[in-house]
């Protein structure tokens, strides 16, 4: 199912189960995801590292092939790379190389979440990021959309700036 190492499957299964899927009052008391529980528990999240002994494969090259080769088995694929210390994969990068991926799938129903560790993300003062691994989240643009719709009449946004609506969500509605 997976195709990363333990480490890295330990790493961002730990991070779901410990935060990701956690009640908390910045949410209207649902997880930050309140779908990703369900879903790894189904077996429908895979997690895919990309390579790190090969610095000529990036982060979104990894998410391309993902994109490319989707099919319905999961309602997530999370590709993950252990940051290197150098200056590769940063943060503005990986975020407009996501974005141009967004836009070259956006009419086959797909998108990328990107998460990087060195691009810290609040809600309600709540830090998102996984903060380890540089992490981008494939799936179905209309079920996120769909989530997010179904989310959007309850408390859920309810300490979100405009900023992170902005960074997160309004952007997938636009055409």
């Amino acid at each position: 199912m997976h195709e990363a190492s333990q480490q890295v499957i330990d790493s961002v299964v730990s991070w779901m189960e410990q935060f990701v899927e956690v009640p908390h009052p910045s949410f209207g008391n649902l997880p930050p995801c309140p779908y990703a529980r369900k879903y790894r528990l189904e077996g429908k999240v895979k997690i895919v590292e990309c390579p790190t002994n090969d610095y000529a494969v990036d982060i979104w090259m990894t998410a391309s092939h993902v994109m490319t080769d989707w099919n319905d088995d999961y309602e997530a694929v999370v590709v993950a790379r252990k940051h290197p210390n150098r200056r590769h994969n940063t943060p503005e990068e990986v975020s407009d190389e996501i974005k141009k991926l967004n836009q070259e799938f956006k009419d086959r129903d797909l998108v990328c979440l990107e998460d990087h560790p060195e691009d810290e993300e609040y809600i309600d003062g709540i830090q998102m990021n996984h903060g380890n691994l540089i992490l981008v989240v494939v799936q179905r643009l209309s079920k996120i959309n769909k989530h997010t719709k179904m989310l959007q009449g309850g408390p859920y946004y309810k300490n979100w700036t405009q900023e992170n609506l902005d960074d997160v969500v309004t952007w997938r509605f636009e055409d």
